[in-house]
């Protein structure tokens, strides 16, 4: 069964009832645009942003059937060259403008594969405009951002998809379905990490991930700085800061919304726990020195003491040893899901059922230990690709677009995601815990 057939429309019931509305008051006085559109017509895309990500994004969407790319907005002409090849519809126009590219008649929805600072305003001009909206995570830089964006997209009742890629794993899905089985039994722990490193700077990667020398055209001529810098402090041209603008407070929130966004997303896709209640983090520049202001290493702590729960999270961008795995500590069974196609459970070790087959392991000669983070024995369920068949989460917002539905990382789950990364860069900065006050909407 593809999981797109369960979860992603119960969950959308489900919230609308807690909303006190169904579909219809989703809709409520949708404009003739979003009522009338013709579900099995061509939707016409505009990209906005066509970079190290955005290029990616484009391929994605022209894949799907019926959906054209209309419009191209980038400010390195590289970018627009790449893009104009990889580009299906020969007639594709080029806009410099992202607000006219927002705008075109004819576009029906925008991908903003921008950095970070300029998702807000992109957002809520293309809500305000009526247009559907994919976003690339984190979803903003502010809190203040984020309830713009969420009034914006809400006012407007425009569809609008958060590009946490994790929501279209098979991996995940599983995880899921594990975990509302209750076979885990109660979970007070969850543990995430996410080393990274690489044979070159970490983030000093251009155009694309594995380039690690800036091309060489880049220049005030082929780059259009003015406008990049309009939504940021201003400084001099700095192609450095243009491409490497994730190691930049003025661009991103570094750590928090480039890699803990991912795990931190994913572990409220199966677990629905939401908005922290509390954070702490530590975190600072201990290893790529020079080149960025912000942290190369981040540890954060979120607490649900209303539902017995902490998530942690931890990353260093100078070894990947440990690499990336999310750990569910359940009474009776833990799971462990990745990016990578794993998703497994294990039976607590307190079990008698466990103690019966240690004892059997042993008396056979298999070397049964407590390796470091590993486990005592293999696990009882491990994921095969195959075992779930799962849209992607392109694919789920174009399909959404059509159906006027709310997809799977949808406006509210990703207010969600950006307060909680807002809280543990304010934690960092203030160097304490962080409260969320859910009544007034504030971090203190």
């Amino acid at each position: 069964m593809d999981a797109d057939q369960t979860w992603p429309r119960r969950d959308f019931i489900r919230g609308a009832a807690t909303a006190g509305a169904g579909l219809s008051a989703f809709l409520g006085g949708a404009p003739a645009l979003l009522s009338q559109r013709n579900p099995n017509g061509r939707l016409g895309v505009a990209c906005i942003g066509v970079g190290t990500r955005g290029h990616t994004l484009l391929r994605q969407a022209q894949a799907a059937p019926n959906v054209e790319i209309r419009v191209i907005c980038d400010l390195y002409k590289g970018n627009i060259e790449r893009a104009r090849k990889l580009c299906a519809n020969p007639d594709v126009r080029i806009e410099p403008d992202w607000q006219k590219a927002t705008a075109a008649r004819d576009v029906d929805a925008v991908i903003i594969g921008t950095p970070d600072f300029w998702h807000e305003p992109m957002t809520v001009l293309a809500a305000k405009e009526k247009k559907d909206i994919y976003v690339e995570k984190g979803l903003c830089l502010t809190l203040e951002e984020a309830k713009r964006m969420r009034q914006a997209v809400k006012e407007n009742k425009v569809v609008l998809q958060l590009g946490h890629h994790y929501r279209g794993l098979p991996s995940y899905h599983k995880a899921r379905e594990i975990y509302r089985s209750g076979q885990l039994g109660k979970v007070s722990l969850v543990r995430t990490f996410m080393d990274r490193t690489t044979d070159f700077r970490f983030w000093k990667f251009y155009t694309n991930y594995n380039v690690s020398v800036m091309p060489p055209d880049a220049g005030p001529d082929t780059i259009d700085w003015e406008r990049f810098i309009a939504h940021a402090p201003r400084r001099p041209f700095d192609a450095e800061r243009f491409f490497t603008w994730r190691c930049w407070w003025d661009y991103g929130t570094g750590i928090a919304g480039d890699l803990m966004s991912h795990l931190w997303d994913g572990v409220n896709m199966i677990m629905d726990m939401g908005i922290p209640e509390a954070a702490m983090v530590q975190g600072g520049i201990y290893f790529w020195k020079g080149d960025r202001d912000v942290p190369d290493t981040w540890n954060a702590v979120f607490e649900y003491p209303r539902q017995d729960l902490v998530v942690t999270y931890s990353c260093t961008q100078s070894s990947n040893h440990t690499g990336e795995i999310t750990q569910i500590l359940g009474r009776d069974q833990t799971m462990e899901v990745a990016a990578s196609d794993i998703c497994r459970t294990y039976t607590s070790e307190w079990k008698p059922e466990l103690r019966e087959k240690l004892a059997a392991a042993r008396k056979a000669g298999y070397p049964v230990g407590r390796e470091p983070a590993g486990a005592l024995l293999p696990p009882d369920y491990v994921f095969r690709r195959g075992d779930l068949q799962v849209t992607s989460i392109m694919e789920d917002f174009l399909d959404c677009v059509r159906r006027r539905a709310l997809p799977r990382c949808d406006i509210d789950k990703a207010f969600e995601e950006a307060v909680a990364i807002v809280m543990s860069v304010e934690s960092f900065r203030r160097e304490r815990k962080v409260r969320w006050d859910p009544m007034k909407e504030e971090i203190v």
